[in-house]
């Protein structure tokens, strides 16, 4: 499941906007983002989760799996679940 729909140029979009507005009207708790790089499911899941308990609001997940990873390995409780972000193949060192 993938957390949204947007291409590469909308992402690069998204990711270089100024705000318009230097201090927000409400309080803004700072937050810590992770990204979790894997082939496939996360190991030591379980763990993280401890890792992560009692801090909820100071993080945001992201996990991107290799795509051909397709398998839904975490039910709606666990704190890894909807927090996938879009892959796409790559190669690298690809000489013609």
């Amino acid at each position: 499941m993938a957390m949204h729909d947007m291409n590469e140029d909308e992402l690069f979009w998204r990711a270089t906007m100024i705000p318009m507005i230097h201090k927000t009207p409400f309080k803004q708790t700072p937050k810590v983002a992770f990204m979790f790089l894997t082939k496939g499911a996360i190991l030591l899941a379980p763990l993280w989760e401890k890792f992560f308990k009692g801090n909820e609001g100071l993080y945001s997940i992201y996990i991107h799996p290799n795509p051909s990873f397709n398998e839904t390995v975490y039910d709606q409780s666990s704190i890894f679940y909807g927090r996938r972000i879009p892959s796409k193949n790559l190669e690298i060192f690809n000489l013609v």
